[in-house]
């Protein structure tokens, strides 16, 4: 997951992960369904020594989160005229649920278990952004890691904004931003699922922000569908996460240089 680039958009929803490696055995995809157990899920625990990973050996996870139930109606957000905001050519809908021929966006997936032991990608220098535009937070949904810098703009031309960061492990903001103006910087340095950012000026305003401690993460589009490229092989936990219907899990298990296939479905509460 990433209305125009914002600041969320650097995340549309591309892990931050290598790409297959050319050459390399690819087996049959292994598929697993989602569960949510009473006991923690925890990924087996590898059997010989880890470090740097080998590109040849990478592999990638692909998977659809899917929706169980009666779609929920999306509502028709009240922007036009309202404190400055302008008009829309067309309605803009809340976007809490998104639901699509049984397919649920915006969901965060990511690799919650299993990566102990191996030699992490280092930090990038190119910086997630997330766009306050038409006075709607865009993308709705982003994810980044620990240690990166996002930047939150405000690209409409004739309204201020407050940028109201209620992050509880990072640290909380709650600048003013001017039109056209300074990007705000956040900078988060510890994992943490669910940040919600906010106007106060403009209550309709939000989106939100999932920070991990890896490149191993995704925000499915419409389509429901993720992939996460370059992953080393191992046995893992995914995680998904929603802003309305909470978290899902599954276990995957990736070959060297293979792919591997998970479903995780969520249902209407």
């Amino acid at each position: 997951m990433r209305m125009a680039a914002m600041l969320l958009s650097a995340i549309a929803c591309s892990c931050g992960g290598g790409s297959d490696s050319g050459g390399s055995k690819t087996s049959a995809p292994a598929r697993t369904e989602a569960s949510e157990p009473a006991d923690p899920v925890v990924a087996k625990k590898p059997q010989t020594p880890r470090g740097p990973i080998d590109p040849a050996q990478v592999g990638k996870i692909t998977g659809v989160v899917r929706f169980d139930g009666e779609p929920p109606q999306r509502k028709e957000l009240s922007i036009g005229g309202t404190g400055g905001c302008p008009d829309h050519p067309t309605p803009v809908l809340e976007e809490s649920a998104i639901v699509r021929d049984g397919k649920l966006a915006n969901v965060f997936v990511w690799i919650k278990d299993g990566l102990d032991g191996w030699d992490l990608p280092p930090v990038g220098s190119s910086s997630p952004s997330m766009n306050q535009e038409g006075c709607v937070y865009l993308p709705h949904v982003l994810g980044m890691r620990a240690g990166e810098t996002l930047l939150v703009r405000n690209s409409d031309a004739k309204t201020t904004h407050n940028v109201n960061i209620r992050s509880r492990t990072n640290d909380a903001m709650n600048p003013l931003q001017p039109p056209n103006g300074q990007p705000v910087e956040w900078r988060p340095t510890k994992k943490e699922l669910g940040v919600a950012f906010e106007c106060n000026l403009h209550p309709w305003m939000k989106a939100w922000v999932c920070v991990v401690d890896h490149p191993w993460f995704t925000v499915t589009g419409e389509d429901g569908a993720f992939v996460l490229q370059g992953v080393p092989p191992g046995d893992y936990v995914l995680e998904a996460w929603h802003e309305k219907f909470g978290k899902k899990t599954a276990k995957v298990s990736l070959p060297p240089g293979g792919s591997a296939e998970a479903s995780l479905t969520f249902a209407a509460r």
